[in-house]
């Protein structure tokens, strides 16, 4: 595991307490940035430093530690939490299971197993960096032109890109989430640009293969195709000339999926 001192917050209204645990966590090099009493505070506290680490005791002043460690988590910050209690109320214990806490510690702190929730709390930080790393890492990103400025898109929520069919030098690029990006960036470019997964369907389309649900002959053109696709009710044309690569590809990544 990578050497990094993790930050921690220590939300507890006892200053002996604090003291202990402040005492335990810097044995084990880490890096407590900030003590606090209420349940305000901490709010203020996590939004400011962050931490990987919360310490939380329930009974804080002014707003209890679980209502205010659903407003941390409301405000988009996630780290590691462990309960340091002295509740064994059955309504607090759900609570430390509804939040995924790495332990339920009540007082006296056993420092044995305060420290076996500290290691594993790290554990687990160090376990989703990987993931985010190797996520980051997997992704294609491909940057278009609009305007005056660049939009970058990643490959893999590129559903279709096609031609404008009323300006010349105009792309469409339909995403997953619904939206679309017009761009002034050639099919060409883009293509060139990504993966061997959009492959044209068209010469004025380019069609995402892991998207592909349906490849169907077309009723108006003979021997050209309609390809469906996930996340859009829009059927793309593929034509005779593309239909050996699209469909071997569409196969070749049903069979490595299933």
């Amino acid at each position: 595991m990578e050497q990094q001192r993790y930050k921690v917050i220590i939300a507890e209204d006892d200053i002996h307490q604090v003291s202990l645990l402040r005492k335990y966590l810097e044995e084990m090099d880490l890096f407590v940035v900030s003590c606090v009493s209420s349940g305000i505070r901490l709010i203020e506290e996590t939004k400011l430093h962050k931490p990987d680490i919360i310490l939380l005791d329930i009974g804080l002043k002014k707003m209890d530690g679980i209502t205010a460690f659903k407003e941390v988590l409301q405000s988009g910050v996630h780290p590691q939490i462990i309960f340091v209690t002295g509740s064994i109320s059955p309504k607090h214990l759900l609570a430390g299971f509804e939040f995924e806490s790495v332990d339920y510690i009540t007082k006296p702190v056993n420092e044995n197993r305060f420290k076996r929730a500290i290691n594993k709390a790290k554990e687990l930080i160090y376990a989703k960096k990987l993931i985010d790393a190797e996520v980051a890492e997997a992704i294609n990103w491909v940057v278009l032109k609009q305007n005056y400025r660049d939009v970058t898109v990643a490959e893999n929520q590129i559903i279709f890109v096609e031609k404008d069919k009323q300006y010349r030098n105009r792309y469409i690029v339909h995403l997953k989430d619904g939206t679309t990006v017009e761009t002034s960036t050639h099919l060409k470019e883009i293509k060139e640009m990504c993966s061997p997964n959009l492959v044209y369907s068209h010469r004025s389309y380019l069609i995402n293969i892991l998207y592909i649900t349906a490849i169907q002959p077309d009723g108006m053109f003979t021997k050209n195709y309609n390809v469906s696709l996930d996340y859009t009710s829009e059927k793309v044309p593929l034509t005779k000339k593309n239909y050996m690569d699209a469909s071997d590809l569409f196969l070749k990544f049903r069979t490595q999926s299933t």
